[in-house]
């Protein structure tokens, strides 16, 4: 399933807009298409929020709702991405804009997407590209 993971992925970035905060409408069509109903997002712990975990629908909902509370835009764009046999690492360019003070931020960052069969289990934001690789067993 390595490089048909490959492509659920890029496809699920190519449904919806780059704008987070512009995705929520697209919620139903990607649990239908590509997200297992137990699908988790997991931030970073060295993020400003914390280490956090947005689980199935409603933790999305979440995650948008958190998002909003500080950003008035919140851009993913995928750069590159990597076959790791039952996971796919996904190197992203994360752009934001802050909703009270218009100041604008831009990091790279690394996604590793698990799957069960066709379906995404879980995402995991790595704020070092590095350490997504080694988490999957590749290397620079």
């Amino acid at each position: 399933m390595s490089q048909e993971n490959v492509e659920i992925v890029q496809r699920f970035y190519a449904s919806g807009p780059s704008d987070l905060l512009k995705a929520e409408a697209q919620v139903d069509q990607a649990f239908r298409d590509f997200l297992d109903e137990d699908f988790e997002v997991r931030w970073p712990p060295t993020w400003p929020e914390g280490e956090q975990v947005f689980r199935g629908r409603e933790g999305l909902a979440e995650l948008f709702a958190t998002l909003r509370g500080s950003w008035a835009e919140w851009r993913v764009q995928p750069e590159r991405f990597l076959d790791a046999g039952d996971r796919v690492v996904v190197y992203v360019r994360m752009r934001a804009r802050g909703a009270a003070s218009g100041a604008e931020i831009e990091f790279e960052r690394a996604q590793v997407w698990s799957f069960r069969g066709d379906r995404a289990t879980s995402m995991r934001i790595y704020v070092d590209r590095s350490e997504a690789l080694e988490t999957v067993g590749l290397r620079d």
